[in-house]
């Protein structure tokens, strides 16, 4: 997609879906793109010498840190979503923070900056395709995502006055940190950013970027139970 003139701004720029989103933007010719991290050090080894690169620090579950980055820009045209936390806890775990960054610091961001994004903007959020069903083996990060899908689609009903899109992209396993625990195939980042901008391009407002996230949805239309119990047999290893 071309990104030329386009100003980004993106929440968890630091990992490694982060980074190849950035990556990605550069490439594209984009005019101006804000990466926020909590922790910004690596990112100012890699970006710091790019004139069109603004690093921000960003906790999205501090409300003052959203509050100074959105005093900080004038506008932009893409708001991409991206921070994320998996404390791959049960339901009877200790409750972590999966809720506070997945769902109220999302929610957070996106309500603050909504009103500096431009008419004909867009807002990209990387969910899961465990949004649509639970994993009880990572229960908390599975109920965050599905709460963050449907407060996304209340941002897309919200927003569409003000001609700003809302596009939510669910992807299965991809190879970065957050999921080095699991054995088992995972999409590469790239992937995820191309079929990202590809969806918006083509306004395709859910994006499913990968097989592993195609194929659970397709069975969660077409023999939901099944899946349920399988998912249900992980806590049972």
């Amino acid at each position: 997609m071309n990104l030329t003139n386009k100003e980004v701004l993106i929440t968890g720029a630091n990992g490694g879906l982060g980074q190849t989103f950035i990556n990605y933007c550069l490439e594209q010719n984009v005019k101006k793109i804000y990466c926020c991290a909590r922790n910004i050090e690596n990112l100012q080894k890699l970006y710091s010498s790019n004139e069109k690169v603004k690093i921000l620090t960003l906790d999205i579950t501090k409300q003052s840190d959203i509050n100074k980055v959105a005093k900080t820009i004038n506008s932009i045209d893409i708001l991409i979503n991206n921070a994320g936390f998996n404390s791959e806890k049960r339901i009877f775990g200790e409750i972590s923070n999966d809720f506070e960054v997945n769902t109220f610091g999302t929610l957070n961001v996106t309500k603050t900056l909504s009103s500096k994004i431009k008419q004909d903007g867009a807002i990209i959020t990387i969910n899961s395709i465990l949004a649509f069903i639970n994993l009880p083996t990572m229960a908390l990060y599975c109920a965050s995502k599905s709460a963050l899908h449907s407060i996304m689609q209340a941002f897309r009903a919200e927003l569409q006055n003000k001609q700003i899109e809302v596009y939510e992209v669910f992807p299965g396993p991809i190879d970065t940190n957050m999921a080095k625990n699991l054995q088992m195939p995972k999409a590469s980042p790239i992937q995820i950013v191309e079929k990202s901008f590809e969806g918006l391009q083509n306004k395709t407002f859910e994006i499913f970027p990968d097989d592993f996230s195609q194929n659970i949805y397709s069975m969660l239309k077409t023999n939901q139970k099944e899946l349920e119990k399988e998912f249900a047999n992980s806590v049972q290893a």
